[in-house]
């Protein structure tokens, strides 16, 4: 579950860089306009990584996009790393 994702990162977050995370990952659904402007982007959004690449954001795409809309440079987040061997396999299956 999203709640064991959550457990297995941790508090650790880092900045990325909102144009470069937007240009690597799919295009962010358009419907939730009033999501996207309740937003708050005091939490950090998930994001899926693999091959050295960011994929997709697991959770918080309201938030990225609140971000992107706002111009803001960078975005806190947690990485889940699917290459890392630590990654629990059912993760890695999964996502």
């Amino acid at each position: 579950t999203l709640g064991d994702v959550h457990d297995y990162l941790g508090d650790k977050t880092v900045p990325i860089n909102v144009s470069k995370l937007s240009k690597q990952i799919p295009p962010l659904p358009t419907r939730g306009a009033e999501r996207v402007k309740t937003a708050i982007l005091d939490y950090p959004i998930i994001v899926v990584k693999r091959g050295g690449q960011y994929r997709y954001v697991l959770d918080g795409n309201h938030r990225l996009q609140k971000a992107i809309n706002r111009e803001n440079e960078s975005i806190e987040a947690k990485i889940l790393d699917l290459d890392k061997p630590e990654t629990p396999e059912v993760s890695k299956e999964m996502f």
